[in-house]
Protein backbone atom coordinates (compact mmCIF):
# COMPACT_ATOMS: atom_id res chain seq x y z
CA UNK A 1 0.00 0.00 0.00
CA UNK A 2 1.34 3.41 -0.89
CA UNK A 3 1.52 6.32 1.47
CA UNK A 4 -1.27 8.85 1.08
CA UNK A 5 1.18 11.75 1.06
CA UNK A 6 2.73 10.40 -2.18
CA UNK A 7 -0.53 9.56 -3.90
CA UNK A 8 -2.57 11.88 -6.07
CA UNK A 9 -6.02 11.44 -7.58
CA UNK A 10 -5.28 10.02 -11.03
CA UNK A 11 -8.43 8.21 -12.19
CA UNK A 12 -12.12 9.08 -11.89
CA UNK A 13 -14.58 6.20 -12.36
CA UNK A 14 -18.32 6.64 -12.77
CA UNK A 15 -20.55 3.73 -11.81
CA UNK A 16 -24.02 2.83 -10.64
CA UNK A 17 -25.20 4.19 -7.31
CA UNK A 18 -24.24 1.90 -4.40
CA UNK A 19 -21.76 0.04 -6.67
CA UNK A 20 -18.80 2.22 -5.67
CA UNK A 21 -17.31 -0.30 -3.22
CA UNK A 22 -17.40 -3.06 -5.84
CA UNK A 23 -15.73 -0.80 -8.37
CA UNK A 24 -12.93 -0.10 -5.89
CA UNK A 25 -12.49 -3.83 -5.24
CA UNK A 26 -12.29 -4.51 -8.98
CA UNK A 27 -9.85 -1.66 -9.56
CA UNK A 28 -7.50 -2.64 -6.75
CA UNK A 29 -7.51 -6.31 -7.80
CA UNK A 30 -6.73 -5.38 -11.41
CA UNK A 31 -4.01 -2.88 -10.52
CA UNK A 32 -2.34 -5.19 -7.99
CA UNK A 33 -2.22 -7.93 -10.64
CA UNK A 34 -0.20 -5.49 -12.79
CA UNK A 35 2.03 -4.55 -9.86
CA UNK A 36 0.62 -1.04 -9.44
CA UNK A 37 0.01 0.17 -5.89
CA UNK A 38 -3.11 2.29 -5.54
CA UNK A 39 -5.70 3.54 -3.09
CA UNK A 40 -9.34 3.73 -4.14
CA UNK A 41 -11.82 6.01 -2.40
CA UNK A 42 -15.45 5.12 -2.94
CA UNK A 43 -18.04 7.84 -2.54
CA UNK A 44 -20.85 5.65 -1.25
CA UNK A 45 -24.22 6.43 -2.78
CA UNK A 46 -22.79 9.06 -5.14
CA UNK A 47 -22.04 6.98 -8.25
CA UNK A 48 -18.29 7.47 -8.58
CA UNK A 49 -14.93 6.44 -7.16
CA UNK A 50 -11.51 8.08 -7.28
CA UNK A 51 -8.25 6.14 -7.60
CA UNK A 52 -5.10 7.57 -6.02
CA UNK A 53 -1.78 6.48 -7.56
CA UNK A 54 1.78 7.65 -7.01
CA UNK A 55 2.56 10.00 -9.92
CA UNK A 56 6.12 8.80 -10.51
CA UNK A 57 6.64 6.03 -13.03
CA UNK A 58 3.00 5.26 -13.81
CA UNK A 59 1.44 5.96 -17.21
CA UNK A 60 -2.18 6.75 -16.35
CA UNK A 61 -3.47 6.16 -19.88
CA UNK A 62 -2.00 2.65 -19.76
CA UNK A 63 -3.69 2.07 -16.38
CA UNK A 64 -7.00 3.28 -17.84
CA UNK A 65 -6.61 0.79 -20.70
CA UNK A 66 -5.96 -1.99 -18.16
CA UNK A 67 -9.14 -1.14 -16.28
CA UNK A 68 -11.33 -0.80 -19.37
CA UNK A 69 -10.05 -4.02 -20.94
CA UNK A 70 -10.72 -5.99 -17.75
CA UNK A 71 -14.36 -4.79 -17.58
CA UNK A 72 -14.37 -3.02 -14.25
CA UNK A 73 -17.95 -2.53 -13.01
CA UNK A 74 -18.07 1.16 -13.94
CA UNK A 75 -19.31 3.17 -16.89
CA UNK A 76 -16.44 5.58 -17.57
CA UNK A 77 -12.77 5.41 -16.51
CA UNK A 78 -11.41 8.94 -16.90
CA UNK A 79 -7.78 9.98 -16.32
CA UNK A 80 -7.28 13.02 -14.08
CA UNK A 81 -4.69 15.57 -15.18
CA UNK A 82 -5.31 18.32 -12.64
CA UNK A 83 -7.15 18.83 -9.35
CA UNK A 84 -8.27 22.16 -7.93
CA UNK A 85 -10.80 23.83 -5.66
CA UNK A 86 -14.27 24.41 -6.99
CA UNK A 87 -14.51 28.05 -8.01
CA UNK A 88 -14.68 29.73 -11.39
CA UNK A 89 -11.24 31.34 -11.04
CA UNK A 90 -9.45 28.21 -9.78
CA UNK A 91 -10.96 25.99 -12.47
CA UNK A 92 -10.06 28.50 -15.21
CA UNK A 93 -6.49 28.78 -13.88
CA UNK A 94 -6.08 24.97 -13.82
CA UNK A 95 -7.51 24.71 -17.33
CA UNK A 96 -5.11 27.37 -18.62
CA UNK A 97 -2.13 25.58 -17.03
CA UNK A 98 -3.27 22.26 -18.49
CA UNK A 99 -3.71 23.66 -22.00
CA UNK A 100 -0.32 25.40 -21.80
CA UNK A 101 1.31 22.04 -21.04
CA UNK A 102 0.32 20.74 -24.50
CA UNK A 103 2.73 21.16 -27.41
CA UNK A 104 0.78 22.67 -30.29
CA UNK A 105 -1.15 25.82 -29.52
CA UNK A 106 -3.84 26.96 -30.07
CA UNK A 107 -5.85 23.84 -29.35
CA UNK A 108 -9.29 23.31 -30.85
CA UNK A 109 -11.31 21.95 -27.97
CA UNK A 110 -14.75 21.42 -26.57
CA UNK A 111 -15.65 21.45 -22.89
CA UNK A 112 -17.59 18.74 -21.10
CA UNK A 113 -18.77 19.31 -17.54
CA UNK A 114 -20.56 17.32 -14.87
CA UNK A 115 -21.28 18.76 -11.47
CA UNK A 116 -22.16 17.13 -8.19
CA UNK A 117 -22.94 19.62 -5.47
CA UNK A 118 -24.05 23.24 -5.53
CA UNK A 119 -20.86 25.31 -5.36
CA UNK A 120 -21.09 26.10 -9.09
CA UNK A 121 -24.40 27.46 -10.38
CA UNK A 122 -24.30 25.68 -13.76
CA UNK A 123 -21.91 23.83 -16.01
CA UNK A 124 -22.94 25.98 -18.97
CA UNK A 125 -21.85 29.18 -17.23
CA UNK A 126 -18.63 27.55 -16.04
CA UNK A 127 -17.74 26.25 -19.51
CA UNK A 128 -18.48 29.66 -21.01
CA UNK A 129 -16.21 31.32 -18.41
CA UNK A 130 -13.36 28.82 -18.93
CA UNK A 131 -13.71 28.95 -22.73
CA UNK A 132 -13.61 32.75 -22.72
CA UNK A 133 -10.49 32.67 -20.51
CA UNK A 134 -8.71 30.28 -22.87
CA UNK A 135 -9.72 32.18 -26.01
CA UNK A 136 -8.80 35.56 -24.51
CA UNK A 137 -5.25 34.27 -23.92
CA UNK A 138 -5.11 32.88 -27.46
CA UNK A 139 -4.15 29.36 -26.36
CA UNK A 140 -7.34 27.58 -27.36
CA UNK A 141 -10.33 27.89 -29.64
CA UNK A 142 -13.66 26.49 -28.49
CA UNK A 143 -15.12 24.63 -31.45
CA UNK A 144 -18.17 22.39 -31.11
CA UNK A 145 -17.83 20.65 -34.50
CA UNK A 146 -14.17 20.40 -35.50
CA UNK A 147 -12.51 19.99 -32.13
CA UNK A 148 -9.45 17.82 -31.58
CA UNK A 149 -9.31 17.89 -27.76
CA UNK A 150 -11.83 17.46 -24.97
CA UNK A 151 -11.55 19.43 -21.73
CA UNK A 152 -13.50 17.38 -19.18
CA UNK A 153 -14.40 19.00 -15.87
CA UNK A 154 -15.81 16.78 -13.11
CA UNK A 155 -16.99 18.83 -10.13
CA UNK A 156 -17.33 16.88 -6.89
CA UNK A 157 -18.56 19.26 -4.20
CA UNK A 158 -15.49 21.36 -3.23
CA UNK A 159 -12.99 19.49 -5.45
CA UNK A 160 -12.73 19.65 -9.23
CA UNK A 161 -11.01 17.06 -11.41
CA UNK A 162 -9.90 18.24 -14.86
CA UNK A 163 -8.76 16.19 -17.85
CA UNK A 164 -7.55 17.18 -21.30
CA UNK A 165 -7.35 14.45 -23.90
CA UNK A 166 -7.64 13.91 -27.62
CA UNK A 167 -11.05 13.43 -29.17
CA UNK A 168 -10.04 10.01 -30.50
CA UNK A 169 -9.17 8.77 -26.99
CA UNK A 170 -12.62 9.42 -25.51
CA UNK A 171 -14.14 6.17 -26.75
CA UNK A 172 -11.37 4.19 -25.04
CA UNK A 173 -12.51 5.48 -21.62
CA UNK A 174 -15.93 3.83 -21.91
CA UNK A 175 -16.28 0.45 -20.19
CA UNK A 176 -18.05 -1.97 -22.50
CA UNK A 177 -20.79 -3.99 -20.81
CA UNK A 178 -20.95 -7.69 -21.39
Amino acid sequence: MIGVENAEPRIFITCGIHKERYVCEDVLNILYSYGIDAVCKDFSGKGFSVVYIDRSGVDVLRVVRYLVSRNVRGYWVIPIDSVCRTSYEDIARCAVNLVLSRASLPLRLVGVCRKRGNLIDSCSNLLRYVGDSLERLGIAVVDFKNYSYVLRIEIVYDTTFISLYEKSAESSFRVLSI
